[in-house]
């Protein structure tokens, strides 16, 4: 299977450097131009269909992507973005201010934190594999999109990379980015191509 991972368009959180989590927040302006643009680079890509998450800003992506495809479109809440709880809404800045250990412990060693209310990464990596096991259960042979989230790109790299999930800060990936990925048996694989954002 080729699976293309969309990280979503921007959305006002994004730009004013919020948790956002599993809030249902729209795309922003500049998102919705982005996401324009990334379906126009990918309307000549061969695709077989397109999943996204359940959340607005990825159904909006997927969207984008679909107008320039006749392919199915399907949703799947197992891609949506980690659920971070309390914090969603707060600014980084609030956080770090309000709960200096947590905010530092989330940026350098997140699998020993877990937000008010919300997920750990490890329930996050857990649900994006099973979901990663299914869709290639039944589509080896074809191209994926999934238009999904900043932290379900990061674990799945982590997963697929056999790194550990302290890392994942490195694969930060933009909004409205392309990280192409080649699986091969058992749903492992490697990244051939990372690119974006296309603004």
């Amino acid at each position: 299977m080729r699976l293309l991972l969309i990280r979503h368009g921007s959305t006002l959180d994004n730009e004013q450097q919020r948790y956002t989590g599993q809030a249902d927040v729209p795309l922003s302006p500049l998102g919705e131009s982005q996401v324009a643009i990334l379906g126009q680079r990918l309307a000549h890509e061969p695709i077989d269909i397109i999943v996204t998450s359940d959340l607005q800003r990825a159904r909006a992506t997927g969207a984008a992507i679909a107008h320039y495809h006749q392919v199915p479109l399907y949703e799947d809440p197992a891609i949506r973005e980690i659920s971070l709880g309390a914090w969603e809404g707060l600014a980084f800045a609030e956080l770090r201010e309000r709960n200096p250990e947590a905010y530092y412990g989330w940026q350098n060693k997140p699998l020993n934190v877990r937000p008010p209310g919300g997920e750990t990464i490890i329930q996050l990596r857990d649900r994006v594999v099973r979901a990663l096991e299914f869709w290639y259960s039944h589509h080896v042979e074809d191209t994926v999109v999934w238009a999904t989230h900043g932290g379900v790109i990061r674990v799945l790299l982590c997963h697929l990379l056999n790194i550990d999930l302290n890392s994942w800060g490195q694969f930060k990936r933009e909004n409205a980015s392309i990280t192409k990925v080649r699986l091969g048996q058992n749903a492992r694989g490697s990244i051939s191509l990372i690119e974006g954002p296309f603004t």
